[in-house]
């Protein structure tokens, strides 16, 4: 959702740029499954939500921020480009601050091990490796379909009201982290 309104509002390369942050991110998961992580993770439950809570109220910040930035946008023309936001800060972020990939990986990578004589880690790599390019490929389908319908019908007077709603997919993200 974050990179749909992401690349509707401001266009497709800061929404390429959320994809490559989010996509980004799962390496840091498959790494994590590598070095056995998911051990601490069991050991340390309340870790978890720790993090989830983190990554809430970082999205909590960047929706109110984004939500009182509206007022100065909806004077000026919409321009796709901007410089302030660090888009793939933002979707790194936003993926690591979600223990539930981890745990994906962790409860459903070892189903998908492939090769009797190759170590796990080999093949937790490639397996990450794949999840990589496939969700970079449906986050950069989205972006581009996105973008189409957003050249389409943003104009000046109409950016207020999606910005709006980017800013409540990112306070409703942070909900779900809340809110488990």
């Amino acid at each position: 959702m974050y990179v749909f309104s992401t690349s509707l509002t401001k266009g497709r390369l800061s929404g390429f740029k959320v994809s490559l942050g989010l996509c980004s991110g799962l390496w840091v998961h498959t790494l994590l499954v590598i070095l056995g992580v998911g051990n601490f993770l069991n050991q340390y439950p309340e870790s978890q939500r720790i993090l989830e809570f983190l990554g809430g109220a970082y999205l909590l910040f960047l929706a109110v921020k984004s939500w009182s930035s509206f007022r100065r946008i909806a004077k000026r023309e919409y321009s796709p480009k901007s410089k302030s936001e660090n888009h793939f800060l933002t979707g790194f972020v936003m993926n690591l601050s979600n223990p539930k990939v981890s745990l994906f990986f962790i409860s459903f990578f070892p189903g998908f091990l492939f090769h009797q004589s190759w170590s796990f880690q080999w093949q937790f790599l490639i397996l990450g490796m794949i999840f990589f390019v496939q969700a970079l490929l449906v986050f950069s389908s989205v972006t581009f379909f996105a973008d189409q319908i957003g050249t389409r019908l943003l104009h000046t007077k109409d950016s207020t009201l999606w910005n709006r709603i980017q800013a409540i997919v990112l306070a409703l993200i942070a909900l779900m982290l809340f809110y488990p």
